[in-house]
């Protein structure tokens, strides 16, 4: 799991070599996943990263060393190949030895939650092994990933592998919370959780009963975690944009609140995640947090 690149780099230094791949989805697998990538790093020691939290579930399919997942403040240390990150608050603290090999999909929420057969709600509560959720196929498609010896064999592998689980399910997902997360999308999280409802032609209540079984928060959360992603993208994408102007811009009453919402998803303020990184990998230490 590293953020901060967007297409295949190759870099080799004196301490560490590493490799980014963005993968193109097929026809087929648009539908389901925003986006995928590979990542490999020989890092040639140790390595503690701070991931936050974002607006889509994640998948993480590891078919080398094991990594070891931390939420902050959190005392619980799970140890896992392969697992999903849904919408929980907390951001993580993921180690490995020295040596990762993985793949990343991201997807919509209501997508994960047909994937997973209505598994959203035990997605927010933190990391979840897929062996838990889909037994010994997991060791089977990691087996798979391991023999595989190109990145557009291991995506050809993945893309399968989950269509195949997307078709045999039998949740439901509700046209009219997919359109309401589109809408929160389209409006950067500021947008009347009220007038959502009355456009679908649901009450409040029910419209946050229905939104939170598919997504698994409700239509307030999502919006503050997709005004978040957004700030978080400005932030890291962009060296030119001041705290105030993100704020603004992502439609924070002001730098403090700005503020305030950033420690909460990120355990940190985002001036200091603003200026943290590593001198030769990629995503961001993990020692800046409480800072």
């Amino acid at each position: 799991m590293a953020d901060g690149a967007d297409k295949e780099t190759d870099i080799d230094l004196t301490m560490a070599s590493w490799e980014y791949v963005a993968g193109m989805p097929s026809e087929n697998f648009k539908s389901l996943a925003c986006s995928y990538s590979g990542y490999y790093e020989d890092a040639g020691r140790p390595v503690r990263r701070l991931e936050i939290p974002k607006d889509r579930v994640t998948v993480i399919l590891g078919f080398g060393d094991r990594l070891w997942i931390n939420p902050v403040g959190s005392t619980t240390l799970t140890q896992s190949q392969a697992f999903v990150v849904g919408l929980g608050e907390k951001p993580l603290i993921v180690e490995h030895g020295g040596v990762q090999r993985c793949i990343e999909i991201e997807l919509l929420p209501w997508v994960a939650n047909k994937l997973f057969c209505g598994a959203s709600a035990e997605l927010t509560q933190g990391i979840v092994d897929l062996k838990v959720l889909w037994g010994s196929d997991v060791n089977l498609l990691v087996e798979q990933l391991s023999k595989g010896s190109s990145w557009q064999q291991h995506f050809t592998i993945v893309e399968q592998f989950l269509l195949e689980k997307f078709a045999r399910s039998n949740q439901i997902i509700r046209s009219e919370v997919q359109w309401a997360w589109g809408q929160l999308e389209s409006y950067g999280g500021c947008i009347s959780i009220r007038e959502l409802a009355r456009e679908i032609g649901w009450s409040d209540r029910h419209f946050a009963t229905c939104f939170r079984e598919q997504i698994g928060i409700t239509p307030k959360a999502a919006a503050r975690r997709i005004r978040f992603t957004r700030a978080h993208q400005l932030l890291t994408n962009s060296k030119n944009y001041a705290l105030s102007e993100i704020a603004t811009t992502c439609g924070y009453s002001d730098q403090s609140h700005f503020t305030r919402e950033f420690r909460r998803f990120a355990g940190c303020s985002p001036a200091v995640y603003q200026t943290a990184h590593f001198p030769d990998l990629l995503g961001t230490p993990s020692d800046i947090i409480n800072q």
